[in-house]
């Protein structure tokens, strides 16, 4: 590695690769949240921007990540609570396309609406996070939030009680 650093050109190209790569899926708390397009596994498309005035909780996960499998009852719960007074839950998988089917049988399962990263028309968002990874986005398309590791139904609910309280 120090030889490939040591010549200028190289050094130069992996100095313009890791300013790109970090500035290209930079989502900043208390900014307007990044473009986000798509076709859900259910064949429905999902735009964020049409969700304006919704709080939206887009969560990147795996289908084999073990901590995913332990939020996502929590977040089918959070969506049964918080759902009927405005939150959308957005799951965008991860996996490779080859796993779309076990992605979707699983997000079938705990009747949450998601797709594949790789299949995403429009991405201001990194396309992997360390899984899962959730953001919140509140009604006004601000993110306010963004959560590393499995959510649990009381976590969520101290996140998400604050944007329906009455």
């Amino acid at each position: 590695m120090t030889a490939f650093l040591a010549h200028p050109i190289r050094l130069l190209a992996f100095a313009f690769w890791l300013v790109a790569s970090v500035a290209q899926g930079a989502v900043e708390i208390g900014q307007p949240a990044p473009p986000l397009k798509g076709v859900l596994v259910s064949g429905d498309t999902f735009d964020l921007a049409e969700h304006r005035g919704k709080v939206v909780l887009v969560n990147f996960y795996s289908s084999y990540c073990r901590h995913c499998a332990l939020e996502i009852g929590s977040l089918e719960t959070a969506v049964e609570t918080y759902g009927p007074k405005g939150l959308v839950v957005i799951m965008l998988g991860v996996d490779r396309l080859a796993d779309k089917g076990r992605v979707a049988r699983m997000l079938g399962i705990y009747n949450l609406q998601g797709g594949m990263v790789d299949e995403l028309t429009e991405c201001g968002f990194e396309r992997r996070y360390p899984t899962p990874t959730a953001f919140v986005i509140d009604r006004d398309g601000i993110v306010r939030e963004k959560l590393w590791g499995a959510k649990t139904m009381p976590r969520l609910r101290d996140l998400l009680a604050p944007y329906f309280a009455p």
